[in-house]
């Protein structure tokens, strides 16, 4: 009986990419979920290069572990508060859109505007999550991962209006000092001063008036304690209602919102401490 021929062993370098393709096609997938918050198969597939087939196997096996969640057929996929278990390094920002979610869907399925929440990103306020896709009224472009103007966007007015003292006099120092347009109004120290006061007074930021935008924010911060973790805002068509209006029938449903992200941002970290 001849001997069995033995099988040459693959490099090792081979065999050990053969043995991390898999891994590395998740870790693709769940960095490019990180990056957009929310995406569709269509936009993991532009993202990544994967086929899809190959996604929507990797995307169902990461559902049944619990670090994905399809939100609908139309937003696509999102990352899971479980993730934070994967990395410390999980960051506060994904914290606050993860404890947002259900809540901002719940605004705009009342009340059918589109919400936002932004979270700060050094002298600007970068949209993490957008109901746009859920609203019938929309009528802004897809806002996911912009950067809005602190002094500007009713996102940045009511983050700045709430933050604490030192967080507002650094980043007003930052803003004065920036050569973009956008950040020109810094400078004027009596101007901002008094504007961010009276957001304090009412409770809510707005938008400043753009020529040629057609849509509102009417904003408030979602406080941490003493410090603001973020803002969310309603985009509503000016057209259609002035601001007096748009606060007597949205801010109270806004801050109660508000108030229930921040509980919840606490409870989860209190249970990933």
């Amino acid at each position: 009986m001849a001997p069995l021929k033995r099988r040459r062993p693959m490099p090792r370098s081979q065999a050990e990419i053969e043995g991390v393709q898999p891994v590395l096609r998740s870790l693709a997938v769940l960095e490019a979920l990180n990056a957009a918050g929310t995406a569709t198969l269509a936009r993991l597939h532009a993202e990544t290069g994967l086929p899809k087939p190959t996604l929507v196997r990797l995307l169902e096996t990461m559902i049944a572990g619990g670090y994905v969640r399809r939100v609908s057929r139309t937003a696509g996929y999102t990352l899971t508060e479980r993730v934070l278990r994967l990395s410390s390094g999980f960051r506060h920002g994904d914290l606050v859109v993860e404890a947002a979610r259900p809540f901002l869907s719940a605004l705009t399925a009342e009340h059918k505007w589109p919400v936002a929440l932004a979270t700060l990103d050094r002298d600007a306020m970068r949209v993490r999550i957008s109901t746009r896709q859920e609203s019938p009224f929309s009528t802004d472009p897809d806002w996911l991962n912009r950067r809005l103007p602190m002094l500007l966007s009713a996102l940045g007015r009511a983050y700045l209006a709430f933050c604490p003292d030192e967080e507002r006099r650094l980043l007003l120092a930052m803003l004065k000092s920036s050569k973009a347009a956008i950040n020109a109004q810094a400078r004027d120290e009596k101007y901002v001063s008094s504007m961010l006061a009276a957001i304090r007074k009412r409770g809510y930021a707005t938008t400043a008036p753009m020529r040629g935008d057609a849509s509102m924010g009417l904003a408030v911060p979602i406080m941490a304690g003493e410090k603001a973790a973020a803002s969310i805002t309603m985009r509503y068509i000016g057209s259609t209602m002035n601001e007096a209006e748009a606060a007597k029938r949205y801010l109270a449903p806004m801050r109660q919102a508000a108030a229930a992200i921040a509980a919840a941002l606490e409870r989860m970290r209190v249970n990933a401490a």
